[in-house]
């Protein structure tokens, strides 16, 4: 059990006891930019966390990032994202940002190296992949700012055949971060949507 120090433990009790008024913290940040020809600013979803996954299923150790939006004013999307798998246990301290190019490979991005990023995945909402129209970046890339092993920091750029471009920033605390551990069969216990097997 983790042990708080007396001046801690009487807040915590506190907010226990006044749930209401002690707020968790929440993921924060935004896409803004431009999309077919519209400028759009949108929110970052709730549910944005930091996983540590143990092993993914080719054996990798890896630390991953799910990052969802909601784009307000689009017309049959309601999420917009990624999913970001890092090498394991990666760190970034404070004012050590790190930049990784993303290159357009057919339907998909790929990091240019994978000494940090192993493996960048679009989703929209349920489904892999990237918006139909404008289609897959035809350049980004992925600024790190802060990682520890309780919040990640940062932000992305994507750059579109027909001009637009999206930049988009994430803030994820420390109540988004779980632990997964898949033991090989597949399964994978507990909930996370079996996302953490796609190639």
């Amino acid at each position: 059990m983790t042990r708080f120090p007396s001046r801690t433990a009487l807040p915590l009790l506190a907010c226990a006891l006044l749930a209401s008024a002690c707020e968790a913290p929440v993921a924060s940040g935004e896409c803004k930019g431009t999309h077919l020809g519209q400028s759009v600013n949108w929110p970052i979803s709730s549910n944005a966390v930091l996983s540590r996954i143990d092993f993914m299923e080719d054996g990798t150790r890896s630390t991953a990032i799910e990052l969802s939006y909601t784009p307000d004013g689009v017309e049959g999307l309601q999420d917009f994202g990624v999913d970001i798998k890092l090498v394991k246990d990666v760190k970034i301290q404070e004012g050590g940002s790190k930049t990784v190019k993303l290159l357009p490979r057919e339907d998909r991005l790929d990091p240019e190296e994978t000494s940090l990023v192993l493996k960048w995945k679009g989703n929209m909402g349920d489904a892999e992949g990237y918006l139909a129209a404008p289609g897959v970046p035809v350049e980004g890339s992925v600024t790190l700012d802060r990682i520890a092993l309780d919040h990640a920091e940062g932000h992305f750029v994507y750059r579109y055949k027909d001009g637009g471009e999206l930049t988009c920033t994430f803030n994820v605390p420390e109540y988004g971060l779980t632990d997964i551990t898949d033991d090989g069969d597949g399964g994978g216990g507990g909930g996370g949507g079996g996302d953490d097997d796609d190639d």
